[in-house]
């Protein structure tokens, strides 16, 4: 079932919020990945997703299936595996004069962060098995370049508190008492190089 919420907007209002509740002067984790290499080889089954779609495994605290690199109009699609954490994909095409790896842009400080990034190009979120909700495209990546995947959800959040607090907010993320730092913090980052197939 997915479930409706207001797109959320994201850009400065979130990663500033996000950071804040980080604390963000620490260096993040190392990222937790388990790569599907190349391609879209690690495309899904799930006939909903259609011959382009990817799905990632969300984790705690990190992305699993997530190849290194898959051609322009790939879809991704979300499956949390986790058992207690909302998660979410969020991807950032990098501007082309960005050569800094992703590992580097988490740690820097928020203001530099929003630089950095931009504003996404899909966010999705998915609770512990349940269907994936698109607040921002629909995970289809139609640029060629570097993106970077991050999740900025709160740590220890329950799942139904952010994302009625979510329905609720016209701007940026919502804000929880007593969030913990975003998941992007324990290493839930990844880079991703789309590519023209050819």
């Amino acid at each position: 079932m997915i479930r409706s919420i207001r797109p959320i907007r994201f850009g400065i209002a979130m990663t500033v919020t996000t950071l804040a509740l980080a604390g963000c002067a620490d260096q993040p984790d190392e990222p937790r990945t388990a790569s599907a290499g190349t391609g879209a080889a690690a495309a899904t089954a799930d006939g909903e997703a259609g011959d382009d779609a990817v799905e990632v495994g969300l984790v705690d605290f990190g992305f699993e299936d997530l190849p290194d690199t898959v051609p322009v109009g790939t879809r991704l699609t979300v499956d949390n595996r986790a058992d207690a954490e909302l998660h979410e994909l969020v991807a950032f095409r990098l501007p082309d004069d960005e050569e800094r790896a992703v590992a580097d842009l988490a740690g820097l400080a928020p203001a530099d962060l929003i630089g950095a990034l931009g504003e996404p190009v899909t966010v999705l979120l998915a609770t512990p098995g349940g269907d994936p909700i698109p607040a921002v495209g629909d995970g289809t990546l139609a640029e060629p370049g570097r993106y970077a995947i991050m999740c900025f959800i709160p740590t220890g959040v329950e799942p139904d508190v952010y994302l009625a607090a979510a329905a609720e907010t016209d701007q940026g993320p919502p804000q929880i008492e007593g969030a913990g730092p975003p998941h992007f913090v324990h290493g839930m980052y990844a880079e991703l190089v789309v590519v023209h197939e050819g």
